[in-house]
């Protein structure tokens, strides 16, 4: 899946340039281009609508509030997804989303279209995955998670972290790696 879209970027550009001229209304435009992409990143990382949707909210806010700081070394578009990767650590790190209802591990895994050979076949796999992600460090669970969730190529997600591609390549082998331990160690426990 690749985000670039270089008619898309002009379009921002335009956009982007009649809201620092004082046209808030033109945000909107911002908003209906990217509440959909935006809407399911966020949703594969936190797997429930509800939270999905305010953490929507908050993303489009933030990047509304922040807009002057937006300095056009890197596409909007890769400006606006990291807010909504940040928003999406925050979210986990917070001790409100620590409670019960919210950790719920039966929640089904938000449609990360997988290959039919890779298919989970029952909802107990689908709540052991969620928990064997859960239980992993944040960095191999945001690696994990954009890898394939979010269904991003290594390069996309080295440019959304603003990270090497080395690293992005070896937090996801590493990450599997845990993650397949978390798994056996349930399995077997």
């Amino acid at each position: 899946m690749s985000w670039s879209n270089p008619q898309r970027d002009e379009e921002d550009r335009k956009v982007l340039s009649r809201c620092r001229q004082g046209d808030t209304e033109s945000f909107a435009r911002i908003i209906e281009a990217y509440k959909t992409p935006l809407y399911h990143l966020i949703f594969k990382w936190v797997g429930h609508k509800e939270g999905s949707e305010e953490l929507l909210q908050d993303v489009f806010l933030k990047a509304f509030r922040q807009l002057k700081n937006f300095r056009g070394e890197s596409k909007f578009s890769t400006w606006l997804f990291q807010i909504a990767i940040n928003r999406c650590r925050d979210y986990f790190r917070s001790p409100r989303t620590r409670r019960e209802e919210e950790l719920n591990p039966d929640l089904p895994l938000a449609d990360p279209k997988p290959r039919e050979d890779e298919m989970l076949n029952t909802q107990e796999e689908v709540s052991q995955l969620r928990r064997g992600l859960e239980a992993l460090p944040p960095i191999y669970r945001e690696a994990l998670s954009l890898r394939y969730l979010s269904e991003m190529s290594h390069e996309e997600i080295a440019q959304r972290l603003g990270e090497k591609l080395s690293n992005v390549k070896m937090r996801v082998a590493r990450g599997l790696m845990k993650l397949r331990k978390k798994l056996e160690e349930r399995g077997n426990g």
